[in-house]
């Protein structure tokens, strides 16, 4: 069988992931930002990973970069599809939408996991080390189940243990689930008021989150962007309002200065084991 992982990735944490699952199965590891604007993306595996960050969860927690690229994918009727997502807090609804999309598309979601990694928005993660690499030894203790599930091509939906860990985590999320919809007023109220907009849904306006900069020029910033969103003009960073809200740009600047009212305390992280080289070569094909 032949495998094909397509992965998203601003941090860091989303390339370590992918990393680790090409390894065990022997796949061929693409940046979905490499070729989503290359015209429809005929799959040519028996399998098909996707792997990808969850946020703005009340939307349905799939990255507007990541629903483009699913709805160019082309002969998937009759391919084994898993996705992978990995999120900060809780993610509820966003491997029934995938699913949704892959369907209109023909095919179908047969396997989902989700995997708890830092909250590169913000949170307690990114201050707490000692937090974090609990993450990892969790998401690495759970790697060969897994595998083992991808490689027998079961039918399965996964959750990998939080680090609040098992009954707690599961009460919390059943708890969390019908309240956090009522965040999407809040998120397009945040929209508008941190990027002057006026009108739009969501959708829509999530491109428009560009950030300001106290920029050296640098450049950076412009390279690490998975969209192009940034360009540089007089060594000045000129924002495209393509924006996928990755954080790549913030977290990456090795003088940290990409500023957003909305990160406004924010610590800047990516994955320890995942360089700047690293995703320059994999956003860029």
């Amino acid at each position: 069988m032949t495998m094909e992982i397509y992965y998203f990735s601003g941090s860091g944490n989303f390339l370590a992931v992918a990393r680790d699952i090409a390894e065990k199965t022997n796949g061929k590891l693409t940046s979905i930002a490499s070729v989503v604007d290359k015209g429809p993306i005929r799959a040519s595996a028996d399998m098909i990973g996707i792997i990808f960050p969850t946020y703005h969860e009340p939307y349905n927690g799939v990255p507007l970069i990541v629903r483009r690229f699913v709805a160019k994918l082309e002969n998937i009727d009759s391919k084994y599809i898993f996705a992978l997502c990995t999120y900060g807090s809780v993610s509820v609804n966003t491997l029934n939408f995938l699913d949704e999309i892959l369907q209109s598309r023909g095919g179908r979601l047969v396997a989902g996991f989700t995997v708890n990694m830092p909250y590169n928005m913000g949170g307690s993660s990114l201050n707490n080390p000692e937090k974090q690499q609990k993450m990892f030894r969790v998401w690495e203790e759970n790697l060969e189940i897994i595998y083992e599930h991808i490689n027998a091509r079961r039918k399965v939906r996964f959750d990998t243990p939080n680090v609040l860990a098992g009954k707690i985590y599961g009460l919390i999320k059943y708890i969390v689930t019908p309240l956090i919809f009522l965040f999407k007023p809040t998120t397009i109220r945040h929209l508008k008021q941190y990027y002057d907009l006026k009108n739009g849904a969501y959708d829509e306006m999530l491109p428009y989150a560009d950030g300001t900069d106290k920029c050296s020029g640098c450049g950076t910033c412009a390279s690490i962007c998975p969209v192009e969103n940034i360009e540089l003009v007089n060594e000045r960073p000129e924002w495209q309002h393509n924006c996928e809200f990755c954080l790549a740009c913030f977290h990456w600047c090795p003088h940290e200065a990409i500023e957003s009212t909305e990160l406004e305390n924010t610590i800047r992280y990516h994955h320890p084991d995942v360089e700047i080289r690293d995703m320059l070569r994999k956003n860029k094909g």
